[in-house]
């Protein structure tokens, strides 16, 4: 099985922090390959970024089953173009932040997701609106870090488990969501910390892929991508 992981930026440096971490949760037989599309934004945190980087990802996705790729995801918390790539492709198209949140809804009954800065909550509000999950939703915090300055491990884990606490504490939240695929590598340290689930929702994403993927829902879920 391959997948092809789409992110949201055009970091080079992105895709060679990510990979080896996004390997150690990949069943036996599946590859990755880590795509930055270079007309993408840096990262993409803001609605610009997100009509920015659509097209983008759109492009990839559409390459994908003629490149030999079984599925997709796209590697990015706010989704950009998930609709469409959908739409568009014959293979399972599947969102981080879309997996990320479906997920915390089988291990709590309210969530918070920890985004990397303010001007990221305004589109993470709207999209759990769009997927109709408002009277689940426990908040939308932010750490004010931005996403290229999340793989400062310590850095990273102090300020979201701040969060992430407050949430917990405060604000009856079950389950944490991290707001960003970059995230990814602090989720088992702030399980730990904080007693309850942490989604990292690049890891999310792969998993559902394989399952999509996989024979017993590929025909039923996927039929015109069969042949």
């Amino acid at each position: 099985m391959k997948i092809k992981v789409i992110l949201a930026s055009s970091s080079q440096e992105i895709v060679k922090s990510q990979l080896e971490d996004r390997k150690k949760s990949l069943a036996a037989g599946t590859e990755i390959t880590i795509v930055a599309p270079p007309l993408c934004p840096p990262s993409t945190e803001t609605e610009r970024d997100e009509v920015l980087a659509a097209p983008q990802i759109l492009s990839e996705v559409m390459k994908a089953k003629d490149e030999g790729f079984d599925a997709v995801t796209i590697d990015c918390v706010l989704d950009p173009g998930l609709k469409a790539a959908k739409q568009a492709s014959q293979i399972p198209v599947v969102g981080a932040g879309e997996s990320a949140i479906t997920l915390a809804l089988l291990f709590g009954e309210r969530f918070s997701v920890i985004m990397p800065t303010a001007a990221s909550i305004g589109s993470m509000v709207a999209r759990i609106r769009q997927m109709g999950l408002w009277n689940r939703l426990a908040a939308v915090r932010a750490i004010d870090l931005p996403v290229l300055a999340l793989e400062d491990y310590q850095e990273t884990v102090k300020a979201v488990e701040r969060e992430a606490r407050h949430a917990v504490e405060q604000e009856d939240t079950d389950v944490i969501v991290l707001g960003c695929t970059v995230m990814g590598p602090i989720a088992d340290t702030l399980a730990d910390r904080l007693g309850v689930p942490v989604i990292d929702p690049g890891t999310a994403a792969l998993k559902m892929a394989e399952a999509f993927v996989s024979p017993a829902w590929r025909s039923t879920l996927y039929p015109e991508g069969n042949s």
